[in-house]
């Protein structure tokens, strides 16, 4: 499987289960497209979004508001803390305010699991 395939199989599992976010398709310089995804009039809680497909591994950005998201609130999602260029990992910024996720094509994930679903709501 691919990035791109990757990113396609998060995308129709938030399609299903969040059916208001809002796509948008970017064409990056570098070559690569971005998706930001969006939730309309929902200024409380996650603003967006971003997916890029790299060469080995999908790249899920969420932008929170500050003090939202707490690191024991990551620890329960059955990723490796603490972001690497190897594995499946998570990482909440030191500002509180963003959660990067990484998913490695050789090292699959079951976006549909529950405590991985209710993390987006």
């Amino acid at each position: 499987m691919t990035s791109n395939e990757l990113r396609e199989k998060f995308m129709d599992v938030l399609k299903r289960e969040f059916p208001a976010v809002i796509y948008k398709k970017r064409n990056l310089k570098s070559g690569y497209i971005r998706y930001s995804l969006y939730v309309p009039d929902n200024n409380n809680k996650k603003r967006w979004m971003q997916l890029d497909a790299n060469t080995q591994y999908l790249s899920i950005a969420m932008d929170h508001n500050f003090g939202e998201i707490k690191k024991d609130d990551l620890v329960n999602l059955g990723l490796k803390y603490g972001l690497n260029s190897s594995c499946n990992a998570i990482h909440l910024r030191k500002s509180n305010d963003a959660v990067n996720i990484s998913i490695f094509i050789n090292e699959p994930y079951d976006f549909t699991k529950e405590v991985f679903l209710r993390f987006f709501t």
